[in-house]
């Protein structure tokens, strides 16, 4: 019998994780603040940052040639959920997202065949051992029925970090930085895609995306985001 192989460090991390959430289950506390909660709250939230959350119920809207759609306006609350998932690792999180997502949707009329999650810089995502957006689109996949592609968009080069840039700015730094994964094409040709991201600031990200998907002839293409200043 051979010996067992050690642990990567992607493989450590998500064992103490499962071990974590046995001891810890995150549905007794809240997502946003910590406070403790039961089970029966909705999307893991206390009933002070539900309420606090600036919820969105507008019709999808129409930003350079595509529908674009949020779950709520960008804020403290908005903020420290996505940096709770991020940065801290939280990654249950994404199954809540992924859960306002879908309401959020459904509620809009908005159908779909395929998600499709914001590329992340591979340095970036290497380093913090996920794509919250590909998480997030993993759990939306289940929860919908449609396929999430997580490689269907990749980046083809480092850009800056978008914090503090200018839209011009932000514009210059994404242009050219995605392509589409051609050996994906047939799973989003004459389809309807939703691309998905956890923030929409000025748009330049999604509309770069926007513009490499259209190398694949879909259908049509949605874009959502968790929360959006606009």
């Amino acid at each position: 019998m051979g010996r067992p192989g050690r642990l990567t460090p992607a493989g450590a991390r998500a064992f103490v994780e499962s071990v974590l959430d046995l001891i810890y289950p995150p549905s007794l506390y809240c997502n946003c603040c910590g406070n403790l909660i039961d089970e029966t709250r909705t999307y893991n939230l206390c009933d002070h940052c539900i309420r606090h959350i600036r919820w969105d119920q507008d019709p999808p809207r129409e930003r350079d040639g595509m529908r674009t759609l949020r779950c709520a306006q960008y804020g403290i609350y908005e903020r420290t959920l996505i940096f709770s998932l991020k940065y801290n690792g939280h990654k249950y999180i994404a199954r809540d997202i992924a859960e306002m997502m879908r309401d959020r949707l459904e509620a809009a009329g908005i159908f779909f065949d395929v998600i499709v999650p914001v590329p992340m810089n591979p340095t970036k995502e290497r380093a913090r051992g996920f794509n919250q957006a590909a998480l997030i689109a993993k759990h939306l996949g289940r929860l919908t029925g449609a396929d999430s592609v997580p490689g269907a968009l990749r980046r083809t080069r480092d850009t800056r970090p978008m914090r503090g840039l200018s839209p011009t700015e932000r514009e210059e730094n994404i242009r050219g930085s995605i392509e589409p994964d051609m050996e994906t094409a047939e799973r989003i040709r004459g389809r309807t895609v939703l691309l998905l991201d956890d923030f929409y600031t000025t748009g330049a990200t999604a509309l770069e995306c926007r513009k490499a998907l259209m190398h694949a002839e879909p259908a049509d293409v949605i874009f959502i985001a968790f929360a959006a200043k606009y």
